[in-house]
């Protein structure tokens, strides 16, 4: 009987122990308020988008002759060489839909010529070449008249700025070497063998601000 009360007190002192321990546990577990969490952001990357909105069909369209002035001899001396430019027309609209500004240059080269078939080939290409000078000009608006002459890189605002592109091309009958009769005859000679001359216009658009507008 001694025995038997000897192991219900050890398993009562057992059960004790245990439940110390795990109140031990417990308190350490609930001692404190403890959170955790997690979350998602996004950096969007301002766009960029600039491009021709449409191209040189009007162009196609435009005709070009000399001048029908007479040369004297101080004609070209005095920088009044003989010229004659075509009509003013749009090539291009460059348009930008991105988030940030972009600053465009633009570069004009005459750089193809036509010819009849069966041509002669008193003049090459380059010197027919040397007669046409493509001239640029820039609007904010679809306004060949208003239209400024360009000079230098124009800005082109974010989200929705247009850059209306015109041209002309001015065909110059004397130069350095070849004036007067020799250059009515050259004159004569393109208007007889040439059916076109073809020009490219290209620009190059850099980002001109950032986003967020500063930076400490």
């Amino acid at each position: 009987m001694t025995k038997r009360k000897n192991v219900v007190s050890k398993m009562l002192l057992l059960v004790l122990i245990l439940t110390l321990i795990s109140c031990c546990f417990l308190g350490s577990t609930f001692a404190r308020y403890t959170s955790s969490g997690s979350n998602k952001g996004t950096l969007n990357v301002a766009e960029w988008n600039v491009a021709y909105e449409n191209g040189f069909e009007a162009v196609e369209e435009a005709e070009i002759s000399p001048s029908m002035k007479e040369y004297t001899d101080d004609t070209y001396v005095a920088g009044n060489a003989r010229k004659h430019t075509s009509e003013r027309k749009l090539i291009a609209t460059i348009k930008n839909t991105g988030d940030v500004d972009a600053l465009v240059e633009l570069s004009a080269v005459v750089d193809v010529v036509n010819k009849i078939e069966g041509a002669d080939t008193a003049y090459d290409d380059e010197a027919v070449k040397g007669l046409f000078t493509v001239n640029l000009y820039t609007s904010t608006n679809n306004a060949p008249d208003g239209a400024a002459a360009y000079t230098e890189k124009v800005n082109v605002a974010a989200e929705s700025g247009v850059l209306y592109i015109f041209a002309d091309i001015t065909w110059t009958s004397d130069d350095q070497t070849v004036f007067g009769a020799a250059a009515d005859e050259r004159d004569t000679w393109v208007g007889k063998n040439v059916t076109s001359i073809g020009f490219t216009v290209s620009y190059t658009a850099v980002q001109n601000t950032q986003i967020p507008e500063a930076q400490a």
